[in-house]
Order: structure tokens, then C-alpha cells, then sequence
């Protein structure tokens, strides 16, 4: 796993793991929103869409999918929170009422 990147707030990381047949897929980890001051614990991980022949590419593809998100202002529809209720597995999108900008 990468050390920690900080993106317009967003504290995040990258790692990849091995899936079938020797194809790689990265994982963006969200671990913080240090302006709104929230925090994912555990981390809120996001997955590549697709499968590589070498880890290099799926770690590249893994930071531009992440800067991506958050440039583009998508990455708050991706990171949902559980439900308090247990029995429920379902997750809702987390709406965040802050008005900072860059």
C-alpha cells in the first residue's frame, strides 16, 4: 500500500491485490476528509473496474480513477455509510452539508 495522499481534503491511499489468473486490480482506500474533519474506519475501499497484466498498471490505473473522482466532485456519491440498523445490509449515501470549496 501507498503512503497517505492528500487530495483537496481527501486523505487516501492505493494498493493492489491479485485476482485470477495472475490479473491485478487496484483499490483506492478513503480514509479521511481532513477539512470536514470525518474520518472511515475502517477505510472506504473503491476498486479499479478492471483487471491488469502487471501490478504497475493497476496501481497507475488506481491513482487516476481517485484523482478522477475527486476532481470530478464524485467521489462523496461513492463513499456510503452503513445503516444503523444491523439487520439491514444495504448502505445509503452519505450527504455532507459543509460548504467549504477550493
Amino acid at each position: 500500500m501507498t503512503e497517505d495522499i492528500w487530495v483537496k481534503g481527501y486523505v487516501y491511499s492505493v494498493d493492489v491485490t491479485e485476482e485470477e489468473a495472475a490479473r491485478y486490480r487496484g483499490r483506492i482506500h478513503v480514509k479521511a476528509h481532513r477539512y470536514t474533519g470525518r474520518t472511515f474506519e475502517p477505510p472506504i475501499v473503491i476498486e479499479t473496474p478492471a483487471l491488469f497484466k502487471r501490478e504497475h498498471a493497476a496501481e497507475i490505473e488506481a491513482r487516476a480513477l481517485a484523482r478522477e473522482l475527486i476532481d470530478g466532485g464524485h467521489l462523496e456519491e461513492r463513499i456510503l455509510v452503513p445503516r444503523q440498523d444491523a439487520a439491514i445490509t444495504a448502505a445509503q449515501p452519505f450527504s455532507d452539508t459543509s460548504s467549504h470549496t477550493e
